[in-house]
């Protein structure tokens, strides 16, 4: 079973390193975060938080990731070093687009006994095993070059999002 903690101390590295829990801008303009949690994708709860002295917010932070991105299928993976990364890139990219990501890394690892997955974007029993039936190492590197082209095919969309491309290749290669 993988540990939140681990996860959730991993994913901070990328949207919060120094643990500050200060309010930022954000994207889109006139928008603000608070250890990655956007006003404009999360309202109620960025308004709760910010509400909360600076200091006194890290509990609601990580209650708030928990609640919104911890599930029984990422605690259900063998590898902390697998959890970590597909909790990371769903606070970064969204559940649905990470887990679809993460059905392609592991249909792209070679795994005896063991068919193709759904890539649908949805967590399931059939997900989980693969990835635990996977070499962890092997998975992490999929799940890396997923990530990646994901990325890049954004850029390619979407050429004005070129600013982030440096950000978020670094991120999905750690």
């Amino acid at each position: 079973m993988s540990s939140f903690e681990v996860s959730y101390s991993w994913m901070m590295d990328n949207e919060d390193p120094s643990r500050a829990h200060k309010t930022v801008p954000d994207a889109p303009p006139g928008a603000w975060a608070i250890s990655g949690i956007n006003s404009a994708a999360f309202p109620e709860q960025y308004a709760a938080i910010a509400a909360i002295p600076q200091a006194e917010r890290g509990p609601a932070v990580q209650a708030f990731y928990q609640r919104e991105f911890w599930n029984q299928w990422l605690q259900a993976l063998s590898s902390d070093d697998v959890a970590k990364r597909v909790f990371d890139a769903a606070v970064n990219m969204g559940s649905g687009t990470a887990c679809k990501l993460f059905q392609q890394a592991v249909n792209a690892v070679p795994v005896p006994l063991s068919g193709q997955i759904a890539e649908d974007g949805g967590w399931g029993l059939n997900t989980v095993v693969a990835a635990n039936c996977c070499d962890p190492v092997a998975l992490v590197a999929a799940f890396k070059k997923v990530r990646v082209f994901h990325y890049d095919t954004i850029v390619h969309e979407h050429p004005n999002d070129a600013r982030y491309l440096t950000e978020w290749v670094a991120r999905a290669e750690k």
